[in-house]
């Protein structure tokens, strides 16, 4: 069952439910200071080969405090804005402690495993307190799991709160690598929530919206629709495909008569390749298709049974495929024949439209992010050492010499 439990971890990470220690007893806040010892903990944790090129560089080691700092620093903003006492934070403090627990606990216990009765059984006896902790673990997901996938968190849900607790019994609240761990996390959450909070106060007036798409044409996802809404009135009046779309096509399918060429399944956009696959040859979209992409008129000129793919030769392990080579062609499912498609479209952009607004806040949080980096200051190291056991590079005076791959912190000026 140690899948069970790697799983769990990873999704508590991909959603950042981690948090657990606040400010300190004398009002100054844990995240003031970066201390090198608590980096060097976080460090410990980093594959091998990230770690060797840390030991290697001044430079790659500056870049992982800033990361770092930069963290403490919105942690600090959101203690300001006290965030730290919302009931959203509130709600992952006990999660947070319980998944770290049960990390540190594998780390040292690998032979621990619980059969899926004993998880099944502890899931059963618990069923109220996995419904508090599912909503914080979906709160920012875009779409809650199905049932099957529910059924199947829980069981992870129940390996995590069982080695959490045999954690606790072990005393590791008081190991100061978990407190280490517990303090960066926890920095990472506060972070979250101030870039949360910081979004919110950016996000575009309909003042700044609608002076930018006045600015902008090219912005105005109503006047792209007309136009493409123009494009398929003279179609449907009988001008060629073809000439519309040379005439008018936002890509290089321009000059083409639109051709997109043969395409099987999984090489297109999903609502883009919906449509194309359900037209018989010949046929042309009645309406406009939206996609993520702009507007679309679609023509299926041909349609043909998709040729399996000859074996290939294994690549040389080196070999790397072409920028811009197409996914493979998912295999087709047994029993199912699969097509391919020669398509053509009529095509006006939205790209411009789509994106303009989530790119102008982005700027505004990026400007917000760097007055937090004046209004709230963190004092870091210099550098911080680092061991690599075994790892001894020729050329780099700071590590071997009887030190185990110990380096010590270096020139700051050497980016070696």
């Amino acid at each position: 069952m140690k899948s069970n439990h790697s799983r769990f971890i990873a999704i508590l990470l991909s959603l950042q439910l981690l948090a657990v220690q606040g400010c300190s007893l004398f009002g100054k806040s844990d995240y003031a200071t970066l201390d090198v010892k608590d980096v060097i903990v976080m460090v410990e944790d980093l594959p091998d080969m990230q770690k060797r090129t840390l030991a290697q560089s001044v430079t790659a080691r500056k870049q992982l405090i800033d990361q770092f700092k930069k963290a403490y620093t919105l942690a600090l903003g959101a203690e300001a804005e006290k965030l730290d006492k919302t009931d959203g934070f509130k709600k992952r403090r006990a999660l947070s402690e319980d998944q770290v627990l049960a990390s540190e606990f594998s780390r040292s216990n690998l032979d621990f495993n619980l059969s899926n009765e004993e998880l099944t059984r502890y899931a059963d006896q618990n069923k109220a307190q996995f419904e508090v902790d599912y909503a914080v673990i979906t709160d920012s997901a875009d779409q809650k799991g199905t049932d099957e996938q529910k059924d199947l968190l829980k069981l992870q849900w129940a390996d995590m709160k069982i080695r959490a607790a045999k954690g606790r019994e072990a005393g590791l609240l008081k190991n100061p690598r978990v407190t280490a761990k517990l303090k960066f996390t926890l920095a990472n959450v506060l972070a979250n929530l101030y870039t949360e909070l910081l979004e919110q106060r950016n996000k575009l007036t309909p003042e700044e919206k609608q002076k930018y798409i006045t600015e902008h044409p090219e912005a105005d996802i109503e006047k792209l629709r007309e136009r493409a809404q123009g494009l398929l009135d003279r179609l449907k009046k009988g001008e060629p495909f073809e000439k519309i779309a040379d005439e008018s096509n936002d890509d290089g399918t321009r000059g083409r008569g639109g051709d997109l060429d043969w395409f099987p399944k999984g090489r297109m956009d999903a609502e883009f390749e919906k449509v194309a696959f359900s037209l018989e040859k010949g046929q042309t979209t009645p309406e406009l298709i939206k996609t993520s992409f702009g507007f679309h008129i679609i023509r299926v000129d041909d349609k043909r049974p998709l040729k399996p793919a000859a074996p290939a030769a294994p690549a040389a392990p080196a070999a790397k495929p072409a920028a811009g080579t197409p996914a493979p062609t998912p295999s087709p499912t047994p029993g199912a024949p699969e097509f391919e498609v020669r398509a053509r479209h009529i095509f006006v952009s939205a790209q411009e439209a789509d994106t303009f607004e989530r790119r102008l806040v982005d700027e505004k949080m990026n400007r917000a992010v760097e007055d937090a980096t004046i209004n709230y200051v963190v004092a870091v190291p210099a550098d911080f050492p680092i061991t690599v056991p075994g790892f001894n590079p020729n050329g780099n005076r700071r590590l071997g010499g009887g030190e185990g791959g110990t380096m010590r912190p270096g020139n700051p000026n050497d980016n070696r």
